[in-house]
């Protein structure tokens, strides 16, 4: 659902010894970083950005007017960039900002409930929608055009059609296994199903 913040990306190094930051941008576009005006960070300080350079593999270097030196760049490091939510350019009626769709349910085409979404994300193959069931861990689910049907933001749903049997593997790997005897140390081997991971 809509909130008053959108987080446009998060400090992950420094590039240079004049305090360059790089970013791992969350925008469409990471070449446009810098054209969404000043940026907020998780202590309240405010950048005022400039793009230098995307590399291939989406990571941007930004100059911030406001940074010093690299010292106090690499003190930024894991901070996120936040801008007003009034600050993202209008949208056409069939689109919709992935921040919109955080905490919205997410529903089967039945209508049965399938959890929260809470996260978005692309990994190269189109986008992967992130559901928190009622319980377990969450699940990555498909969630490229084929595979949604209502994306209803102003009223809190949206409708997945998943690849058949895909919620049911997803949460039964999500399930730990109860830890055994091992026959040959007589002690519990602890097994680590982690699930569906990113």
């Amino acid at each position: 659902m809509a909130t008053g913040r959108i987080c446009l990306g998060m400090i992950v190094g420094v590039h240079g010894v004049r305090g360059h930051l790089k970013i791992k941008a969350y925008t469409g576009n990471p070449a446009a970083l810098d054209q969404y005006g000043p940026v907020s960070l998780d202590d309240g300080r405010v950048l005022h950005l400039n793009v230098k350079s995307v590399s291939a593999k989406g990571s941007v270097i930004v100059m911030a007017r406001d940074v010093k030196d690299r010292e106090e760049a690499e003190l930024m490091r894991g901070l996120e960039l936040f801008i007003s939510r009034d600050a993202l350019p209008a949208i056409a009626n069939d689109e919709v900002y992935h921040s919109d769709l955080i905490g919205l349910d997410a529903r089967g085409m039945d209508g049965e409930a399938i959890g929260v979404i809470v996260g978005l994300h692309d990994f190269g193959a189109g986008d992967i929608i992130e559901v928190k069931p009622p319980s377990g861990p969450t699940m990555m689910l498909p969630f490229t055009p084929e595979y949604r049907h209502e994306v209803r933001p102003e009223v809190g749903f949206v409708t997945l059609s998943p690849p058949l049997g895909m919620i049911e593997l997803a949460c039964l790997k999500g399930k730990k296994d109860t830890p055994h005897r091992r026959s040959d140390r007589g002690e519990a081997q602890d097994t680590r199903n982690k699930g569906v991971l990113e």
